[in-house]
């Protein structure tokens, strides 16, 4: 048939020689679609088609195609002979000197052809549940060479044919042979709809899905439906599944459009459900474990080929998913060498391996929703994330949104909790009813992924106030976010944004689609809700003491005391949910507040030992009445009391406070306990007001 072409070709076109000296016919469309799995003899010397995820391939060698030999004992040449892929051309005698050699080849006259090896595996998401992939070996020829990298899904025609291999007749008997495609045509899976052709009528179906306001919720609430809860979290891996917009700046880096998203959380929260749901309702989702897959496994592994001896790349899990999901659980049981690997792959989403003298770059543009449990198996609200996992920063800052589930006991959730399992156990074929199937959710998804939304003027400003709102509220004094802002939020904040207005089916980004965003950052970020701290046995232990005026915050000396009366303490949210009862008997407030006036009234006594060692006079600790009217005073300058009571009640729980960090802490020395200041005042016992406070040589200040 090639030789048919090029003579046609050639006869009606006699300059393109010049362009390229042979014609190939390529046959593609082939109506038949098999899977790996279901190749049998049946289809041997027969054209099939075939697709799957290349996870290997073998260097360029050149393979004889016609061989001329030379007679050693005569000088002629014989040939050409045509060589076939599976046995070797050997010469009988020379025709001209009857002679039976020794023959060798004519390396001028021979004519050679590119060969190259490739390994296609099962695409991830068509292997059946508790199954190994099956793969195959296809061979490119001539202009094929190099037509697909290690992590590329492609689609493959050619000839399913097989050949004589010793090492499987040594193991299993003869006659047995090895099978391999001969690929004629072979065409990458980048379109979207490579699993699923969308037909006309699936477009109008969510076109006219898309008009509903609330499309958004009722896709999210279609996530994981046998899971109870967790809104934020189902909404978070929707966006994931959409994806942002992936932006190439030509001359410059690329910027990913995947959304990393980080499950953290006490053993029983469903964590490894979500990543199950995902790999079966995920495009090209690839499910492995942290315990299980060492960095080669997660990137990229250099292997020798039994054949050639040399050295060929096989791509790891992210390599595999690439334009998909990596699943990724027990993140936290991975090593750190191993995880150190995936750096570059969250970020940049490529792999670059320098091993056994290859030097290349995989592509890995998946998006990573990886699951762990904190150290220690329970999550310690009274602690930063960072202390509650054994992830460094450099990791962290690479998710873009970071989930705490925590297993506390509640009478209602428990409750709600309890009777939906027991009703999808009851209920075994629909136990939940979802606004959409797994099936529309899919189609939705693969259609909404064609489009390119571009941020319009208002959501680009909103989106740089926003960032600067989130980064104030990060170096805030206080401040206990479960990691720090970086630009790297930005870019999240941007991702999210687009994935939300691709949900809707909106070609450009408004300022609603960034408020939704922002809010699941916020959601992501701050700290988790604390556990509640008892102060009760640290107040009124001097009723008499007083401290300044707390009305104007101005810090000057008063000589009545205002503290209010412990029965009037009724803080609020904004000032730690404290509360008492009314005798007084109990003081309780948020560890979040305990913390945040912690770091505040220690920040403030480093910076006046600071100024007393500058200036080489006074005391390096300061007085408790000074201390908590400055404290008041830079309060009441955010305006953050509405009332003289709440004010008073204010001081009450930073005295007890101070009192904790003392006695119970640690935090804070006394370094006079008011005996002199009583003396020059002429009291006969020492107030607690006028003791001299200083932080413990031994804190660090987190």
């Amino acid at each position: 048939m090639e030789e048919v072409a090029n003579k046609v070709v050639f006869d009606l076109h006699p300059n393109y020689k010049q362009i390229h000296q042979k014609v190939y016919v390529r046959i593609t469309n082939l109506p038949v679609y098999d899977q790996i799995r279901n190749i049998r003899q049946i289809h041997l010397n027969t054209m099939i088609r075939i697709g799957g995820v290349v996870t290997r391939r073998s260097g360029v060698f050149p393979q004889l195609q016609q061989v001329k030999y030379d007679c050693n004992k005569c000088g002629a040449v014989l040939g050409p002979f045509f060589q076939n892929s599976y046995s070797e051309v050997k010469v009988g005698s020379c025709p001209e000197c009857q002679s039976k050699g020794p023959f060798s080849v004519n390396v001028e006259q021979t004519i050679y052809r590119n060969y190259q090896k490739l390994t296609l595996q099962e695409s991830p998401g068509i292997v059946p549940a508790g199954r190994l992939p099956r793969y195959k070996e296809v061979i490119l020829l001539n202009d094929l060479i190099d037509c697909a990298r290690p992590g590329e899904e492609i689609e493959v025609t050619g000839i399913y044919t097989n050949n004589f291999d010793l090492s499987l007749n040594t193991k299993n008997g003869f006659p047995v042979f090895s099978t391999v495609i001969e690929a004629n045509y072979v065409t990458k899976k980048q379109d979207l709809f490579s699993a699923y052709k969308l037909t006309q009528e699936d477009k109008e179906e969510i076109e006219k899905l898309a008009k509903d306001p609330r499309i958004g919720e009722r896709i999210f609430k279609s996530i994981a439906p046998s899971i109870y809860g967790h809104e934020d979290i189902k909404t978070a891996i929707a966006l994931a599944m959409f994806g942002g917009q992936e932006k190439n700046v030509e001359g410059k880096h690329r910027l990913r459009g995947d959304i990393n998203i980080l499950l953290l959380g006490d053993p029983g929260t469903a964590k490894s459900q979500f990543l199950k749901y995902v790999e079966k309702t995920g495009q090209r989702a690839v499910y492995t474990t942290g315990k299980g897959a060492s960095a080669v496994g997660l990137t990229a592994a250099v292997h020798k080929d039994p054949v050639t001896r040399e050295w060929t790349l096989e791509g790891g899990a992210l390599v595999l998913a690439d334009r998909g999901i990596c699943l990724i659980d027990e993140f936290d049981k991975m090593n750190d060498q191993d995880r150190v690997s995936i750096h570059e792959a969250m970020e940049q989403q490529t792999i670059s391996i320098t091993k056994a003298g290859i030097q290349a770059t995989l592509n890995a543009r998946t998006s990573i929703l990886a699951a762990a449990n904190p150290t220690g198996g329970r999550y310690d609200k009274t602690k930063p994330l960072k202390y509650n996992v054994a992830l460094p920063p450099a990791i962290l800052s690479r998710f873009d949104l970071v989930y705490v589930m925590i297993d506390d006991p509640d009478d209602q959730t428990d409750y709600n909790i309890a009777h939906h399992i027991v009703r999808v156990h009851q209920r075994r074929e629909n136990p939940v009813d979802p606004p959409f199937s797994t099936a529309q959710v899919k189609r939705y998804i693969m259609y909404a992924k064609t489009l390119k939304p571009k941020l319009s003027a208002e959501a680009r400003e909103l989106l740089v106030d926003s960032y600067v709102a989130l980064r104030q509220d990060d170096t805030a004094p206080g401040s206990r976010v479960a990691y720090r802002m970086t630009v790297r939020q930005l870019e999240a904040l941007i991702r999210l944004s687009e994935a939300i207005a691709r949900c809707h089916l909106d070609i450009q980004v408004q300022p609603r689609h960034v408020q939704i965003a922002k809010k699941l950052l916020k959601t992501s970020i701050i700290s988790v809700e604390s556990s509640e701290i008892d102060l009760s046995e640290f107040q009124n232990e001097n009723p008499e003491d007083g401290v300044g005026d707390t009305q104007n915050g101005t810090g000057q000396e008063e000589t009545e005391p205002t503290e209010a009366p412990a029965e009037s303490v009724s803080g609020n949210a904004e000032n730690g949910a404290g509360t008492t009862s009314k005798q007084g008997k109990k003081l309780v407030i948020t560890d979040e507040y305990f913390q945040r006036v912690t770091r505040a009234l220690i920040l403030r006594l480093r910076q006046h030992e600071e100024t007393v060692l500058q200036d080489g006079t006074g005391l390096a600790g300061m007085r408790q009445k000074d201390l908590i009217q400055w404290y008041v005073s830079q309060q009441n300058d955010k305006n953050s009391y509405s009332s003289m009571e709440e004010a008073a009640a204010e001081v009450t729980k930073v005295k007890a406070i101070i009192e904790s960090l003392i006695r119970r802490e640690g935090h804070l020395i006394v370094v006079d306990d008011g005996t002199q200041a009583g003396e020059e005042s002429g009291r006969q016992s020492a107030s607690r007001n006028d003791r001299i406070l200083a932080v413990a040589p031994n804190y660090v200040v987190d």
